[in-house]
C-alpha cells in the first residue's frame, strides 16, 4: 500500500572552524541575520555563509519554514529519507534526516572578536550539534487529504537517531495500513474539535510508533 525507496543518512564528523576572509567577514557578521532558529534546523544568514565557506552543502526547502515566511523557506542540511515511487491513497508528504552542526575553531574565535559590536552573535556560538528525523504520511479521502502521522524526532548524537532509523523503518514495513487507515479516519473525525493540533498528533503517532509526534531538542 506504501511503496518507497529508502536513503540512509550521510554524515560525518563535519567542522564549521574555517573563518570568512577578512574582507567579507565584517560585513557578513555585522549586517546579515543572526536569529537562531531555537527548536528547529534552519540556518540564518551568518550561518549559512560559515557553512559555504567549509563547503557544506545546504538545501533551500520553500515547503519548511517559520512564521508564515513561505519565500524565505528554510536553509538547512536536508536529506531525503524514504522516497514513495507509487501511487496510492497513501501519501508520502516528506521524509527526511535533518543536521545542525556548530561553529568551533577560528570561525568561533571570528564570531568571537565581532560580539564585541554585536553581542546576539553570541546565540551562533551557543548552538549546538543535533541531528533529527522528520516524516509525514497523508492519505487521500473523499478527494480530501487527511493526516495518517508525522513525527519529528530529534537527537543529541547520530547513533540515537540510527536506532530510531530501523524502528521506524520496521514499523511501516509490518504496519497492517488498511486496519491503521480505519482506526485514524475514525479518530479524526472523532476528535477534529475536541482536540487541539498536538494533541491529535500525538495520539496517531502514538497509535503506529508507541511515541508522541514531537520530541524537540532546544538549539540554545
Amino acid at each position: 500500500m506504501l511503496s518507497y525507496n529508502v536513503s540512509k543518512p550521510i554524515y560525518h564528523d563535519i567542522t564549521i572552524s574555517k573563518p570568512l576572509p577578512d574582507d567579507v567577514a565584517e560585513h557578513v557578521l555585522l549586517n546579515y541575520t543572526c536569529h537562531v532558529d531555537h527548536e528547529g534546523f534552519d540556518l540564518n544568514e551568518i550561518e549559512q555563509a560559515y557553512h559555504r565557506h567549509n563547503n557544506v552543502v545546504l538545501e533551500h526547502d520553500t515547503t519548511w519554514y517559520k512564521d508564515g515566511d513561505a519565500a524565505k523557506g528554510a536553509h538547512a542540511i536536508i536529506q531525503p529519507w524514504l522516497t514513495q515511487h507509487s501511487d496510492s491513497e497513501l501519501i508520502l508528504d516528506h521524509s527526511q534526516f535533518v543536521f545542525r552542526y556548530p561553529l568551533s575553531g577560528e570561525a568561533a574565535e571570528q564570531v568571537k572578536t565581532y560580539a564585541t559590536q554585536r553581542p546576539e552573535l553570541l546565540r551562533i556560538l551557543t548552538a549546538e550539534f543535533k541531528c533529527g528525523l522528520d516524516l509525514c504520511i497523508d492519505y487521500i479521502f473523499e478527494d480530501k487529504i487527511r493526516p495518517v502521522v508525522h513525527i519529528e524526532w530529534d537527537y543529541r548524537n547520530v547513533s540515537d537517531m540510527l536506532i530510531d532509523i530501523d524502528y521506524v523503518e520496521t514499523i511501516l514495513q509490518y504496519t497492517n495500513w488498511n486496519e491503521t487507515i480505519s482506526v485514524v479516519k475514525r479518530f479524526n473525525m472523532l476528535s477534529k474539535h475536541s482536540l487541539d493540533a498536538f494533541q491529535q498528533a500525538d495520539f496517531r503517532a502514538m497509535l503506529i510508533f508507541g511515541r508522541k509526534s514531537y520530541k524537540l531538542i532546544p538549539t540554545l
